[in-house]
């Protein structure tokens, strides 16, 4: 579709594989950072309800949208959208493009979807035209753990592709989003399954599986806790446990923490924008159920 808008010829439409060099070049311009073709096509494409929308200035992308089909974990496993690869190039912000996208993005989504999963940072504010009073808002604070002394290992690792021996213990909890066996496996052994593991504890007769992000750096790597399944009872004894056991340990926490070995990364915004009417009820015990670190987009696979 084209637009006449602040005196710019715009072309607005879905994004096809064949753009992923735009793309490329205007997350680079955005955020200085690569973005391999194998990562744009995974995560936009490889299912039929996922997809980037962009704005054009002739052949020029100089605005996205990423938008990743999610499902609740309602008990009826209603289709959300997560959004991602929020962009727009320097110096077409601030004439209200962007807004402009999203609102056309909302309109051709919301027949299919009540609720909205938006991750906004300090130059991100578009909320689709929800209204404020329908949009709830959740934080997390994300932390690093530097250990130099190691503990006696209780937990052990395994290869992501052991993802299998594990099915029994994939059973739905206190999980925003729907996460079952095909979940997991095509979240992380699709694409770059090198780069997870898992990591097993046991107590008694209950089982705890963290997965984990092995995420490179110049010397040595980060542990990046992306996930959880399995007892909820035993959870936080596997972390305490974890955290003890791992080097540079990076994960999510709902509170503030002020420890020496701490270290403060970033904040971790949530907004959930409610489209349409929902009873009141659903929605606040929607609204209880947990996110993860592997939700977002940080700490994928981004080269």
């Amino acid at each position: 579709m084209r637009y006449r808008y602040q005196n710019l010829n715009l072309i607005i439409r879905k994004l096809k594989l064949s753009d992923y060099k735009s793309f490329s070049s205007l997350f680079y311009s955005c955020f200085k950072k690569k973005i391999s073709y194998e990562f744009f096509k995974w995560r936009y494409f490889n299912d039929r309800h996922s997809f980037c929308y962009g704005v054009f200035v002739s052949s020029q992308l100089i605005a996205n949208v990423g938008m990743k089909s999610m499902y609740l974990n309602n008990g009826m496993s209603q289709m959300t959208f997560s959004r991602h690869s929020s962009m727009v190039k320097s110096r077409y912000r601030g004439l209200g493009i962007y807004s402009k996208l999203l609102n056309i993005v909302r309109n051709k989504i919301s027949n299919k979807v009540k609720i909205l999963i938006m991750w906004p940072n300090k130059n991100n504010y578009g909320s689709f035209g929800i209204k404020k009073n329908l949009i709830k808002h959740r934080k997390y604070y994300l932390y690093k753990i530097i250990n130099k002394k190691k503990i006696y290992s209780k937990t052990e690792n395994f290869n992501i592709e052991s993802l299998g021996n594990f099915k029994n213990l994939i059973v739905q909890n206190n999980d925003f989003f729907f996460k079952d066996y095909d979940y997991f496996k095509k979240r992380y052994i699709s694409y770059k399954k090198d780069d997870y593991y898992l990591n097993f504890f046991k107590f008694k007769n209950m089982f705890s599986v963290y997965l984990i992000k092995k995420n490179k750096k110049k010397l040595g790597y980060d542990n990046v806790i992306l996930d959880h399944f399995g007892s909820l009872k035993i959870k936080s004894k596997h972390f305490n446990q974890l955290k003890n056991e791992k080097t540079n340990l990076i994960f999510l926490s709902k509170r503030k923490i002020n420890k020496l070995n701490y270290k403060f990364i970033n904040h971790i915004n949530i907004k959930i924008g409610l489209i349409k009417k929902i009873n009141s009820l659903k929605v606040n015990n929607l609204i209880k159920k947990e996110f993860a670190m592997g939700d977002t987009d940080s700490f994928l696979s981004i080269e």
